[in-house]
């Protein structure tokens, strides 16, 4: 049995001001930080086979804060990647929807027909999603593996376990920061969702 642990990266600066992220990045504030320690402590008795990140280094950060002083090399692959999302990164979702209304309407209502030059459709982030996770599973049968990740490509990731179509990638558990996601695999490959968006660990934002 494959144990495949799913986190989010921690909160970052972007993520506060609510601007589009993608392939850009913005590191760890300091409740990202907090939260990405409180998930390692949660997971402090799993013994992890391998960990995964993207190259961002808002993931790098997190699976950094996760592990600890658990000495554990980290295999960053393009593969793992946010979806690209082009000139929007680094804008507000606000400037976003009120210059483009009809993109930023499909993006969150009609993923199925979002478009823009340049960048990702969810079908090219679906098949990209779908051979990373082949990939895993083609590496591990059996054992703990890490993955650090992004929010769309983890909504993609349940949502193709879960043998759904694109358009119901917004119809899950939200994705909070550093929040857990766990999948068991069998011999056969198939997938028993254990845990989804799971943030127990969690510091509530008012603390800090």
């Amino acid at each position: 049995m494959l144990h495949l642990y799913i986190a989010r990266h921690g909160q970052t600066h972007w993520n506060v001001e609510k601007r589009m992220q993608g392939w850009l990045d913005s590191s760890l504030t300091e409740l990202g930080l907090y939260n990405a320690r409180a998930l390692g402590k949660r997971l402090k008795d799993i013994e992890f086979n391998q960990v995964y990140i993207s190259p961002s280094k808002r993931t790098e950060e997190t699976a950094k804060a996760i592990l600890g002083s658990r000495r554990l090399p980290l295999v960053k692959d393009r593969i793992f990647r946010e979806m690209s999302l082009g000139p929007w990164e680094g804008k507000k979702q606000e400037d976003i929807e009120r210059d483009e209304p009809d993109l930023f309407h499909a993006y969150f209502q009609n993923p199925e027909a979002y478009r823009q030059p340049g960048c990702e459709s969810f079908f090219d982030l679906e098949s990209r999603v779908r051979l990373a996770l082949q990939s895993i599973l083609n590496s591990h049968s059996s054992g703990n593996v890490l993955l650090v990740t992004h929010s769309v490509f983890i909504l993609m990731l349940l949502n193709i376990i879960k043998g759904r179509g694109i358009h119901d990638i917004w119809n899950s558990s939200y994705i909070h920061d550093t929040s857990l996601s766990l999948v068991a695999f069998d011999k056969n490959g198939t997938a028993d969702i254990l845990k989804e968006g799971d943030g127990e660990h969690r510091k509530p934002i008012s603390v800090f």
